[in-house]
């Protein structure tokens, strides 16, 4: 391999681990690698993402035997800091702001400082903030609301912890399940009070499946079924660890309180007050965010559009009778679009932003209730999980049908106004650098390919 095809696959790599680390889809950090190999003159390339594996296959033009390299990245959470970083970086590389040898420095040093700088502070305060809105959302009282928040900034750090020590997954949040459990338990004993159940599911409501089950739709519908196969496997481990930890608290802890608290029941958002369920919403938004390393524009844009969101679905269900399943889905086009058309201006992909404002309205309650059910035996848990199965389904379904419009209808814009300058040119092959550097910014519809060639 020549010196200069090295340095283009430790850059692939080094982008690859700060994309899919900071929490980026299979689908969008495939397409960013290809445009950067485009960039860079190597044809004949191939990327494959399955399950945190980097595969890079490249094929020279002098008919010697093909080269692959592959490399191992753990998928991260949404990590709004080094997400946005690594796209500014990759986007000025794609439109020859800078070259590839100052484009790696950059990816190095985020990655420097990613691992030395301190933030367990707006993390554990985000997730305390985030724990406070849901508990508003589910109609808890003040002081259940502040047993929410200090549980929740408690298996934050927890978390924190086990993250990094290197504690598998599903030990994690068993973990986390058993202490917010025996926590909240212990907090409504002392202040004599009985919702437990909104303290816990305020606590654990982050960690529950209603994010990834997005993902895994989403890349279903747009074709990428290993990386869906891959993050169904991540929900039911996930799931099975938290819902483990909760009854083995449960168990644990029901000799000692008695009846006196109660652990298991069933719980649902309570929008009688619009004006609290859209505050709630704002805080789950603005909570989430912060926790993510959302600061400043980024904060402000993801808790109004978290506060839209949760507006839209009540004026839709409340004022107009609009059955519940199409508004979710016509909430999720209408945000979706939104975030298609503010992602320039916060530089942060779409996906990003749509996932966040989104979160309040995810059914990642209703899968966790239905496992409780089914192990507790109250209520009917298979309508519980049908519910959110179909919940996914429509905020997917319409999250991505509103990016779709608004994304093809601006570069349609594009197209347009190029024509109109350049009546001789053609966008497709004269913008093509252009163009595959704002896709970083807009979603991926097609389906998985391996061409690194320019669109023609």
């Amino acid at each position: 391999m020549s010196p200069s095809s090295t340095k283009i696959f430790e850059f692939l790599f080094d982008a690859g681990e700060g994309l899919l680390r900071s929490g980026a889809s299979a689908a969008s950090t495939t397409k960013t690698l290809l445009a950067i190999c485009a960039q860079a003159g190597l044809k004949n390339v191939t990327v494959s993402i399955i399950v945190g594996q980097l595969t890079v296959s490249y094929q020279p033009e002098d008919g010697s035997y093909p080269i692959s390299r592959v490399h191992n990245i753990t998928p991260g959470i949404l990590d709004i800091w080094w997400r946005s970083r690594s796209e500014n970086t990759i986007e000025r590389f794609l439109l020859g702001e800078i070259d590839i040898d100052q484009a790696d420095r950059e990816f190095k040093q985020f990655y420097q400082r990613q691992k030395n700088r301190s933030t367990w502070w707006w993390t554990t305060s985000g997730y305390g903030i985030l724990g406070m809105g849901f508990s508003i959302l589910l109609g808890g009282d003040f002081v259940t609301t502040l047993g929410a928040v200090l549980v929740s900034m408690c298996v934050s750090m927890l978390f924190r912890w086990l993250s990094r020590v290197g504690a598998p997954g599903i030990f994690s949040y068993a973990a986390g399940g058993f202490i917010a459990v025996l926590l909240a338990a212990g907090f409504m004993m002392l202040t004599n009070t009985n919702q437990a159940t909104i303290c816990v599911v305020s606590t654990l409501a982050a960690r529950l499946a209603g994010v990834t089950a997005y993902a895994v739709i989403q890349d279903s519908i747009t074709g990428w079924y290993l990386s869906a196969a891959g993050r169904f496997v991540d929900i039911a481990v996930c799931t099975a660890g938290l819902i483990s930890g909760v009854a083995a608290a449960i168990a644990a802890a029901n000799p000692f309180i008695g009846d006196d608290v109660q652990l298991v029941e069933l719980v649902t958002a309570d929008t009688g007050s619009w004006f609290y369920s859209i505050l709630g919403a704002a805080l789950v938004a603005g909570g989430f965010a912060l926790a993510s390393g959302g600061l400043k524009i980024r904060l402000v844009a993801m808790t109004v559009l978290g506060s839209l969101a949760q507006a839209l679905y009540l004026v839709m269900t409340k004022l107009y009778n609009v059955e519940t399943f199409f508004a979710i889905f016509a909430v999720g086009t209408i945000i979706g679009g939104i975030c298609v058309m503010v992602s320039r201006k916060v530089s942060l992909t779409s996906n990003a932003l749509m996932l966040v404002a989104l979160l309040p309205l995810f059914p990642g309650l209703m899968i966790y209730q239905g496992a409780l059910s089914y192990f507790f035996g109250i209520g009917d848990s298979g309508t519980s999980l049908m519910e959110a199965l179909v919940t996914t389904y429509c905020l997917s379904m319409g999250g991505t049908l509103g990016q779709y419009l608004v994304s093809q209808a601006m570069w349609q814009a594009r197209k347009q106004q190029f024509r109109r300058r350049y009546p001789d040119g053609n966008f497709d092959t004269d913008q093509a650098h252009e163009y595959q550097a704002q896709d970083i910014m807009l979603p991926i519809f097609s389906k998985p390919f391996n061409s690194a060639e320019p669109r023609e």
